[in-house]
């Protein structure tokens, strides 16, 4: 446990800074019925300065939203305005769009955001890959469930030793 936990206090503290960009993100939207819900989640979500289009499909109650290029993106945000509007969030996942940066182990930085790839493969992204947010209210709280024992490790490894946000994701 002490290596497990060592190793990722070490890769935390050395993220490199990238220049990453968010592009897209998917939400699932739990608790959408009629179109009038769907309306009200959307124009909550519109209010983002780093939004640039929302469209939801009320059949699949999936939020597809496209962000701004250059803006810094808040998934915490994100979800927030659709718990605002009324509803939860069952899954997130994030397009990045990677140029040539790198990776220290599994994590990196984005502006004063941390992001830790709790795969159990390492990668070198380039291109676009997509990114699965783990959060107590970012997914289901099964789903949830598999991998708090990581976050509750890293989480007191780093607990006042970051500006930002820490999010985890599983590529």
């Amino acid at each position: 446990m002490i290596r497990f936990i060592s190793k990722y206090m070490l890769l935390l503290l050395l993220a490199l800074p990238m220049h990453a960009q968010l592009t897209s993100a998917r939400l699932n939207v739990i608790g959408l019925t009629c179109s009038a819900c769907s309306f009200g989640t959307e124009r909550s979500i519109r209010q983002l300065k780093f939004v640039a289009d929302v469209k939801i499909d009320l059949n699949s109650n999936v939020a597809e939203i496209t962000f701004k290029k250059g803006e810094p993106v808040s998934i915490d945000q994100l979800v927030k305005k659709v718990y605002d509007a009324g509803f939860s969030v069952g899954k997130v996942v994030a397009t990045y769009h990677f140029t040539d940066e790198i990776l220290n182990g599994k994590s990196w930085a984005t502006g004063e955001d941390t992001y830790m790839n709790l795969s159990a493969n390492e990668v070198s992204p380039t291109g676009d890959k997509e990114l699965i947010f783990v959060a107590e209210k970012y997914m289901k709280k099964s789903d949830y469930k598999l991998y708090k024992p990581q976050i509750d490790a890293v989480q007191m490894l780093v607990k006042g030793n970051r500006n930002g946000h820490l999010y985890f994701v599983s590529m």
